[in-house]
């Protein structure tokens, strides 16, 4: 019993520390990734803004359906698996310019991804910018110990499987 008190309090006493830590980091931050696509931007483009059909390659997204527009914007529901986060496509310059805001709800981070596109060596170069805010202070320390670009690296490398070529970090 003894040892199953000092086990439970050294965990509290884990989590006040890593509260109290996350307190002292700031809520937002910014990740970019550029890479190299050996495909045509238009073909790029297509890809990347089929969001119906994002769930078929990138499977860190379950779901995508089509919603309600959100200030006058398309907006897209996506089930990342254990949370949704509504979508709002906010800037849309074809095929070189797309911003998504993201309106997660209750899941306690709100953020953007922009995609930038651009004509490279015969193919394209996507750059992804992911600059989001993080509430809970736990889950802030977290992100910070984590590589922050983790999930825009999962995602252009299933772009490029999904392009049936491979994608060359440029950073």
């Amino acid at each position: 019993m003894k040892w199953a008190l000092m086990v439970l309090g050294a965990l509290v006493a884990l989590v006040i520390v890593a509260a109290v830590v996350g307190l002292f980091l700031p809520k937002g931050h910014v990740a970019t990734r550029t890479v190299g696509i050996d495909k045509p931007p238009d073909e790029v483009w297509a890809a990347i803004t089929d969001f119906a059909a994002v769930p078929q390659w990138f499977d860190e997204i379950k779901s995508s359906e089509r919603i309600a527009d959100i200030n006058g914007h398309p907006a897209w529901r996506e089930n990342f698996g254990g949370f949704t986060a509504d979508m709002e496509t906010t800037e849309w310059d074809p095929p070189r310019h797309l911003k998504r805001e993201v309106h997660s709800g209750s899941a306690g981070f709100r953020g953007s991804w922009t995609f930038d596109l651009a004509p490279a060596d015969g193919g394209a170069r996507l750059t992804i910018t992911e600059a989001g805010e993080v509430d809970n202070p736990i889950f802030r320390l977290m992100t910070r110990l984590m590589d922050q670009t983790a999930t825009i690296n999962k995602y252009t490398a299933a772009l490029g499987r999904r392009l049936g070529t491979d994608v060359e970090a440029r950073d």
